[in-house]
């Protein structure tokens, strides 16, 4: 699990729709592309290639009811946030 969240710090900047995709996706749980632009204002039109994007890399998987759920857990991510944040102290 370790190795996936060090791939996805690298992989995603805070600052962009696939991070905001999967930081819901850890938090909320699996959810439905619809719903992830409806909750987090972020236009569907951005989130499908998100998911298309984060399922490529393995940070997320697609159930067989249609909805993604992240691989990585809230906790992880949030721990992770906090490390780099208190090194830069």
């Amino acid at each position: 699990m370790a190795d996936l969240l060090e791939r996805a710090v690298r992989d995603l900047s805070p600052t962009t729709s696939r991070f905001k995709v999967l930081v819901y996706l850890a938090f909320k749980g699996p959810s439905l592309p619809g719903q992830i632009a409806d909750e987090t204002g972020i236009p569907r039109g951005t989130v499908r290639p998100a998911l298309r994007f984060l399922l490529g890399k393995k940070f997320v998987v697609q159930q067989r009811d249609g909805a993604y759920r992240s691989k990585i857990a809230f906790t992880d991510i949030i721990s992770d946030l906090y490390a780099r944040l208190e090194q830069k102290r």
